[in-house]
Order: C-alpha cells, then structure tokens, then sequence
C-alpha cells in the first residue's frame, strides 16, 4: 500500500529517546483530541499535557496536522496489521464463517478508543492531504477484504464482493459512532445485531451465491 509511510519511515530513523518523547507528544495529543476534538488542538496545549516544550515538539511535528497525520497513520498501521494476520490464515482456512469471525473481532478491536477514532475521521474532512490518505487505505482494504469472500466463494463476482467489503468498512465505522452515541447496553444490542447482520450478508454473498449458481437462477447480491 502507498501513501502511509512517510512519517512511519521518520520515525523509524530516530533514537530511541526521542522516540520516546515523540510516544508522549502522541499520547497527549489523543488525550486532548479525545477531550476536545481535533480543532481545538493546539502545540501549546499538547506542549502543557505532555510536559514537552514547544520547540522540541515543532522538531519533530512542525504543525498540528503532522501531529494529527501520525496519529492516523498508527491506527492505519494496526489495522494493516490485522490484514496481515488474516493473510497468514487464509491459505488454511476451511470455512469463511471462522475465519470473518476473527478477522471482524481483531478489525472491530483495532486501533484507538472510538470516541479518537470518530475524532481522526473528522480530521479527514479537514485535510486534504489526509483526505488522500484516508482513501488509499480505504481502497486497499476494499480490495483486500474483497478478495477474501472470492476466496471462499470464487464465482461471487467482483462487484458483489466490493460491495460487500464496503459495508463491512462502514459497518466498522458506524460501531465508532454508536459506542459514543449511545449507552453500553444499547450499544452493546446495536453491536450483537448488526454483527449478526453482517454475518448474514457475507453468508449471501458466499454460500448463497454458490446456490444460486448451481440452479441457473438470479441472486440479489
């Protein structure tokens, strides 16, 4: 995947013990993300909560939008991640319902607290060159969880599966949303039924779509 590595391969190059102060620049700033929201971000804020004064902050985020951008990054990063374990089990993988329940669960998992996360996403809007970024990931994760349904079902066409990946992207999303929208126990229903929901939906698109092949007929998907 392109586009989400130039401040990741930055910061691989620098010394342990900047790295560290880096760590706690980044910690802060979600704290304060989490509490405020991204607009309200400012270095001298960051500078107060991490306990790290304003030029060393600019040495090595020189704007707020860097700080922002690395943020996304890491949580681009974890989600990679689950991709690459989920690719590591594919080959041997015998039945898609096992191996969509882990994925779904790590995916679901992944990253930052939902209230940061929904917090990142509306930093999308506000940057451009984060916008560009958002959308290669999102393509690349299209793809990848598309070619995971036409790995198990092989006649799924292209479309149906890229449709099918698309709603579970955005059935992760709305998770975020709901957690912080709603009390425990309703989020908690919304994320029993609508996990049974996508579920079902891959179960149309993989072993529906096989059905329906077999008799010549026609399938909504």
């Amino acid at each position: 995947m392109t586009g989400t590595n130039t401040i990741a391969q930055q910061q691989r190059a620098i010394p342990t013990d900047s790295r560290q102060i880096m760590d706690r620049v980044l910690r802060a700033s979600a704290d304060l993300i989490t509490e405020h929201g991204v607009q309200h971000l400012s270095i001298r804020k960051i500078a107060t909560r991490s306990q790290v004064d304003v030029p060393t902050i600019e040495r090595f985020f020189p704007s707020k939008y860097a700080i922002i951008a690395a943020l996304y990054e890491d949580w681009i990063r974890a989600a990679q991640n689950v991709f690459e374990q989920a690719d590591k089990k594919l080959p041997t993988a015998e039945h898609w319902r096992p191996f969509f329940v882990d994925f779904l669960k790590a995916y679901e998992d992944v990253g930052f607290t939902a209230s940061l996360e929904v917090q990142l996403i509306e930093a999308v809007t506000l940057f451009d060159d984060l916008r560009q970024l958002d959308q290669g990931y999102l393509d690349w994760a299209t793809e990848k969880i598309a070619s995971y349904i036409r790995h198990f079902s092989p006649i799924c066409t292209h479309d149906c599966s890229m449709a099918m990946a698309v709603l579970v992207l955005e059935w992760d999303l709305a998770l975020a949303h709901q957690e912080i929208s709603y009390p425990a126990t309703v989020h908690n229903h919304l994320l029993h039924m609508t996990w049974e929901g996508i579920l079902h939906l891959l179960k149309v698109c993989i072993e529906d779509r096989a059905s329906f092949a077999e008799t010549g007929t026609s399938c909504c998907c």
